[in-house]
């Protein structure tokens, strides 16, 4: 987190609304005030008041009779926010093993309090426990108090990162692009073809080498596709995403 955005102190509630327009511009373009207090189940007299506050501080753009957007303060500010409650949620979900609808709910309440190192050491972690199956069964192992045994789980996962390792040489050889995966895989990107500046404007949303994404949408009919990246939702054209070269996790 920068130190411009340190400064901007605001309450979980601000930042919730901050997150709902995020959320609202990302799925229809625009946020209006009653979509806001649609999502949030909120009384539109508390979402005008909020959003003067918003306004104030220069973290949205905002007059009572055109559409919310956000500024580029704001937007860096709830990028943030969204980040941390993906962050929090995988770790539920995929650590925890708790419920999604569970997940999901205490992420929202855990997420505006915790410091930017610990959502770092957070990151690192779920990374580990989804990209190294072997080491993270092996850090659990003394926890598997019902497992007399943990020996088949083992080889289940070393047989599993075996597969994964020739699905992805198989894929490097193929030349895999955004464009033909598929809802909910998991993806390196590999390089990105085209101009520099093409290159440029996709780093800015995280595009880039070495990035971890996940599909989480196609839209056909608009030729988008809807990517999570480290908790960042980003939807770029199908004919931008064959230029970006995968493989799979």
């Amino acid at each position: 987190m920068t130190r411009e955005n340190q400064s901007i102190k605001l309450t979980s509630a601000m930042e919730d609304y901050l997150e709902a327009i995020y959320h609202l511009e990302q799925e229809r373009r625009i946020a209006r005030v009653r979509d806001i207090a649609l999502k949030l189940n909120v009384r539109m007299s508390s979402v005008s008041a909020a959003l003067k506050t918003l306004g104030s501080r220069d973290l949205i753009k905002y007059d009572p009779h055109q559409f919310i957007t956000l500024t580029e303060k704001g937007l860096t500010r709830a990028r943030e926010i969204v980040r941390n409650h993906e962050i929090l949620k995988r770790f539920l979900t995929k650590v925890l093993q708790i419920e999604e609808s569970v997940a999901e709910d205490n992420a929202c309440r855990i997420e505006h309090h915790l410091d930017p190192q610990v959502i770092e050491k957070l990151i690192r972690f779920v990374e580990m426990v989804e990209l190294c199956p072997v080491e993270h069964i092996k850090r659990f192992e003394k926890y598997a108090k019902t497992c007399e045994n943990c020996e088949p789980c083992l080889e289940e996962a070393r047989k599993k990162l075996t597969n994964r390792t020739q699905a992805q040489k198989n894929a490097m050889e193929a030349g895999l692009t955004l464009s033909e995966a598929v809802i909910g895989a998991q993806l390196l990107v590999q390089s990105v073809a085209g101009t520099k500046d093409f290159r440029e404007l996709l780093a800015k949303d995280g595009l880039e080498q070495g990035a971890i994404i996940i599909i989480e949408k196609l839209n056909p009919d608009e030729n988008l596709i809807s990517l999570n990246i480290n908790g960042y939702h980003v939807s770029i054209p199908q004919l931008d995403a064959r230029k970006i070269f995968v493989k799979p996790l």
